[in-house]
């Protein structure tokens, strides 16, 4: 790789400011003459923080996700509808888009620590004020609730990258950064069945349509449910600020690889790069089309198959299984990017994913469409099935997407180039829960299947304006250049 003079100056300023750090009399850090050279540790307590933050990564994950799926439930209960959800969501993704900047200039100037505190202490505010709407039935209570909640993802989502690179070394980055998108799945599998358990009824997709003939006594059952709800999830957030409070170091005392001691640009700086950075947004638009679309409409499929008779206690299994199975598959694409054979060939694996993801969809949209007939022993089986394929081939390039962009903006600061990443997934979300405020596309939400579809099949051509750019690797596999480049700083 090589670097102009404003990057190669800052890189030797960064190395020269931490070398005291790197040497000491039991290491080889000391050539014969009096060159030190870098040598980055690692330290145990680095994956007692990779719980930490995984921990509340899943809480803010479960927060996500703990509505929509019992969207009939609330239906019933409080008279809420899926516009009611879709406005409570689209509030959530109007927060990330406000304070996402700003908050992760707060964490680059004060570090990890403080940004983890901020997510919990909101994601305990959030909890609290759903309660209190759940409680009094007052929706614009939940809503504020809800824009709360849009505090955390300015952290978690973003972060994973950052945290990474900030406490492991190079062979196990990846790896370190699918444990943490893995906890959303974590999340999101809890949210699709602690939900229903706690709730303890079988909600059908006729006892929604005739809802205003329910006894009282299996209403007051599900108002009951849905507030055990809300103080799960509230004692979920205190807990893991408990945690967090207790030991959560901001950083290690010395770097874990070469390119962590490299300075990154400033905030400002960062932002003017990224803009010119025709890869990165290449990389952003088309991920944003896979993953956004499918975030949106993954957690109300209760509602998209509601009119194939669907109810909601399967629905939410058939998301958990699916769930479970993306999580796994983000772990062994992650551990695969890490291997020496993968490690430069992101771009094959998204290819792969995405055409599996369009030919699922398709087969999808045509069942909901009925273009498609099943009987009914053979609709959950086949609806497992799919969904299982489309979650794995969408959500499982999230690491992958995530540390490629890092490779493209390298040496802006992770946490920036992650959270103009996901700032795009949250507009998409916003439009299309916006959309569910229209009472047409809210009764029937079929166009939420189509439009998923449509994103991946526009995503596949623009994979093949990628380039194999992979700057942070290129420093890491020779780190001879900068041994020489600190020989030469130091005559």
């Amino acid at each position: 790789m090589s670097f102009n003079g404003t990057e190669k100056t800052a890189l030797l300023d960064s190395t020269q400011d931490k070398i005291k750090l790197y040497a000491s009399d039991e290491s080889p850090c000391r050539d014969d003459s009096a060159t030190e050279r870098l040598q980055p540790q690692v330290y145990p307590v680095r994956w007692w923080t990779l719980f930490i933050f995984s921990f509340c990564i899943a809480t803010q994950s479960l927060c996500w996700a703990i509505w929509p799926p019992l969207s009939n439930a609330l239906l019933i209960a409080h008279g809420w509808d899926v516009s009611a959800i879709g406005m409570a969501n689209a509030a959530t993704s109007v927060t990330f888009l406000i304070l996402s900047l700003p908050i992760m200039y707060i964490v680059e100037t004060k570090g990890i620590r403080v940004g983890v505190l901020m997510a919990y202490s909101a994601l305990v505010v959030a909890c609290i004020l759903w309660n209190i709407s759940l409680f009094t039935e007052i929706l614009w209570v939940f809503a504020v609730g809800s824009f709360v909640n849009g505090i955390p993802p300015c952290i978690t989502m973003v972060v994973p990258s950052l945290f990474s690179v900030t406490w492991f070394p190079v062979y196990q980055r990846t790896t370190a950064t699918s444990i943490c998108i893995l906890s959303i799945s974590v999340g999101s599998v809890v949210a699709y069945t602690a939900g229903p358990l706690i709730i303890g009824c079988r909600i059908t997709s006729e006892a929604v349509l005739f809802r205003d003939n329910l006894t009282d006594t299996y209403i007051d059952e599900i108002v009951d449910g849905i507030q055990n709800v809300g103080y799960f999830v509230l004692g979920a957030s205190v807990l893991g600020l408990i945690l967090t409070i207790a030991h959560f170091p901001a950083a290690p005392p010395t770097p874990p690889s070469i390119a962590q001691t490299v300075k990154r640009e400033d905030f400002i700086v960062g932002l003017r790069k990224l803009k010119n950075n025709y890869q990165y947004w290449i990389l952003l638009v088309l991920f944003n089309l896979k993953d956004a679309t499918v975030c949106a409409w993954f957690p109300l499929i209760a509602v998209h198959f509601r009119g194939l008779g669907l109810d909601e206690t399967t629905a939410s299994w058939i998301c958990t299984v699916a769930t479970i199975a993306a999580a796994i598959g983000v772990f062994i694409v992650a551990v695969l990017a890490d291997h020496h054979y993968f490690k430069r060939k992101t771009k094959l694996i998204l290819k792969w994913f995405t055409v599996v993801s369009i030919a699922l969809f398709l087969i999808l949209a045509l069942i909901q469409e009925k273009y498609i007939l099943l009987s009914e022993g053979a609709l959950v089986p086949v609806l497992y099935i799919l969904l299982i394929g489309i979650d794995v081939s969408t959500q499982s390039i999230f690491p992958i997407c995530a540390e490629l962009a890092c490779e493209y903006a390298y040496p802006v600061y992770e946490g920036l180039t992650c959270t103009i990443l996901l700032i795009g997934n949250y507009m998409i979300g916003i439009v299309f829960y916006c959309l569910l405020l229209v009472p047409s596309l809210a009764d029937d939400t079929g166009w939420m299947t189509w439009q998923c579809l449509f994103g991946s099949i526009i995503a596949m051509p623009l994979l093949f304006l990628l380039k194999d750019d992979f700057r942070r690797l290129n420093l890491d596999d020779r780190p001879d250049t900068l041994s020489k480049s600190l020989s030469v700083a130091g005559h």
